[in-house]
C-alpha cells in the first residue's frame, strides 16, 4: 500500500466559496513543531508534552482529542485567510466556507458520511483545549489556554451572500496572532493525500526542521517525542522503517540509519540559493561553537 491517497478531484482547481482562490497551502509553525493533535481518534487522556522550556497540555473532549486529520480545518482556514491577505483584503478570526469546498481542497469524499464527520471534527476542535507557554510576543512570556477553534455553526438560513449550509468558524485569537506574525509555512498540497496519521505528523516535522536545507537529521528518540505518538519505541521504529522503505512523502526523502537510530530528511527539490545560504549559516555556527570550546578549555 502506498503512503499517498489518489487525487480524488483532479479536474477541479482549489477554490473557496467567497471566490478567493487558494494558491498555496499553509500550516502553523508551533503546531508543526509540537504535538497539539492526536494521532488516533478517541484519545480521552489529558496529555502533557515538554521539550526544553516549552510545555503543552492537551485536554480532550468526551469524544477525545482533535486528531491530525481534524487539523485540516486549521490548515484550510489559515490558507484561506493568507490568500485574502495577499489580495489586500481585511481579515478577522471569522471565516465562512461550504463543506463542498473544504472536501475538494482537502482531497476528501463528498458523500453524506463526510458531512456528518465534518460536524464531529468541528465539535472535537471546539472542545479540545490547549494550554501552553509558546509565545508570539517578544515582550512577555505567558501561559495561555485556548480551544482549537472558538466556535462553529452551520447556517440554517440564507444571510446576504452566504448560502444555507455554509459553515462559520471562529478561530482562536492565538492562531490568528500566529497568522498576523507570519508564523506559518507553505506545505505541499499533497499533504492531504498522506494516508497515515503518523506519516502526516512526520511530514510536518520534516517541513519545519529541514525547510530549504539540503537535508537535516533527527534522532529516533527526539522524533518519537515530537510526533506525540503513544506507540512503543519498537512500534514507532517499525513505522519509520516502513516509511523510509515506501519513501514517497511529499517534498522529503526519509532515510533511516538503523545502527545510529537517526533519521535524515533529504529535500527532494531544494532551492539551491536558499540551501547554500543555510549551509553557510550552519558552517558559521559550527566554527563559532569550536572557538567557544577552545576558549572554555584554555
Amino acid at each position: 500500500m502506498t503512503t499517498l491517497k489518489p487525487k480524488k478531484h483532479q479536474q477541479i482547481e482549489l477554490f473557496l466559496a467567497d471566490e478567493v482562490e487558494i494558491s498555496t497551502i499553509r500550516d502553523e509553525i508551533a503546531s508543526m513543531e509540537h504535538p497539539f493533535f492526536a494521532l488516533k481518534a478517541g484519545d480521552t487522556r489529558v496529555r502533557e508534552y515538554k521539550n526544553g522550556k516549552t510545555t503543552v497540555t492537551i485536554k480532550p473532549t468526551a469524544d477525545g482529542i482533535a486528531t491530525i486529520f481534524d487539523k485540516d480545518i486549521w490548515i484550510y482556514a489559515i490558507s484561506k485567510l493568507q490568500q485574502a491577505i495577499n489580495n489586500g483584503e481585511t481579515v478577522d478570526r471569522k471565516i465562512y466556507f461550504t463543506p463542498y469546498d473544504f472536501f475538494i481542497t482537502t482531497n476528501r469524499d463528498k458523500g453524506g458520511r463526510s458531512y456528518k464527520e465534518l460536524e464531529k471534527t468541528l465539535s472535537r476542535l471546539s472542545g479540545t483545549r490547549i494550554k501552553t507557554n509558546i509565545k508570539y510576543s517578544e515582550s512577555k512570556q505567558e501561559t495561555i489556554e485556548f480551544g482549537l477553534i472558538d466556535s462553529w455553526r452551520i447556517l440554517e438560513e440564507k444571510k446576504g451572500k452566504l448560502d444555507i449550509g455554509m459553515v462559520e468558524v471562529v478561530l482562536p485569537n492565538w492562531l490568528f496572532e500566529a497568522l498576523k506574525k507570519k508564523q506559518i509555512l507553505k506545505i505541499s498540497i499533497d499533504y492531504f493525500r498522506i494516508r497515515k496519521a503518523i506519516d502526516r505528523r512526520i511530514y510536518e516535522i520534516a517541513r519545519k526542521h529541514c525547510g530549504n536545507q539540503y537535508d537535516c537529521e533527527i534522532s529516533l528518540q527526539k522524533l518519537h517525542l515530537k510526533t506525540g505518538s503513544t506507540a512503543s519505541k519498537a512500534e514507532f521504529k517499525r513505522s519509520i522503517k516502513k516509511l523510509s522503505k515506501e519513501n514517497n512523502l511529499p517534498d522529503y526523502e526519509v532515510i533511516f540509519n538503523n545502527e545510529r537510530e537517526v533519521i535524515t530528511f533529504k529535500n527532494r527539490n531544494p532551492n539551491i540559493d536558499e540551501a547554500e545560504k543555510m549551509e553557510n549559516f550552519k558552517r558559521g555556527k559550527y566554527r563559532i561553537s569550536r572557538i567557544k570550546n577552545i576558549i572554555n578549555k584554555s
